[in-house]
């Protein structure tokens, strides 16, 4: 046996302090990349306000890059959107690609998330950090939306395609309006408001392209 559950299934003493450890530091990691931002922030200071050693933390973690994104990861996984596919979702494909639209957007421009986008733009001529975090944040959502899309081609409610660059329409559209503009203080955050108006302009231009004969899925 590995040691890491016991006979019941449950997690070892050693592996819930690995994790706890593990927790901690991305604590410390947070609070400093964001008060600091990337650049700013300094390992030296994470272990400080963490009361370890750089040691500890390069076990867990080789590079301030690995910390940075699994911090950001982090970040994405407490803001994610609730996956579609459920079977009642194929029964209104407009109603359902809306409502994800604008929960997926309200995320998307949420402070956590426009503050990330912002450090991330910012080190993405510097550091490996975008090509380490991109598979973990919009490429998982686009993978999870194209489940969905295939599931509503195969059922016939949508022209077949590529699911996966059907997928990445989508999310184009649901960003067009706003994401950039918030990320760049071009403009104010947006109102509830504005996100509604836009998810239904977006998803009424990706079903215009993927409807089947042009027309509305329904």
């Amino acid at each position: 046996m590995s040691g890491t559950q016991d006979g019941s299934g449950m997690r070892s003493p050693m592996r819930r302090k690995t994790e706890t450890k593990r927790d901690a530091i991305l604590d410390a990691a947070m609070l400093e990349f964001t008060k600091c931002g990337y650049e700013g922030a300094s390992i030296s200071a994470i272990v400080g306000r963490l009361g370890a050693s750089k040691q500890t933390l390069y076990r867990y973690f080789p590079s301030k890059d690995e910390l940075f994104v699994e911090v950001m990861a982090r970040i994405i996984d407490r803001h994610v959107a609730t996956p579609l596919g459920d079977p009642e979702d194929m029964a209104d494909i407009p109603g359902s690609l809306r409502r994800h639209g604008e929960h997926y957007l309200k995320i998307r421009l949420s402070p956590d998330m426009v503050s990330l986008a912002r450090m991330v733009y910012a080190e993405a001529g510097r550091s490996d950090i975008s090509r380490l975090l991109h598979p973990r944040g919009k490429m998982k959502v686009a993978e999870d939306i194209g489940r969905f899309l295939t599931a509503a081609m195969e059922d016939g409610r949508l022209r077949v395609a590529d699911p996966a660059v059907a997928a990445l329409h989508y999310l184009a559209l649901l960003d067009a309006e706003l994401f950039e503009p918030v990320v760049l203080r071009v403009r104010e955050p947006a109102a509830n408001g504005e996100i509604a108006a836009a998810v239904d302009r977006a998803v009424d231009a990706f079903l215009a392209g993927y409807g089947r004969e042009g027309k509305h899925a329904s």
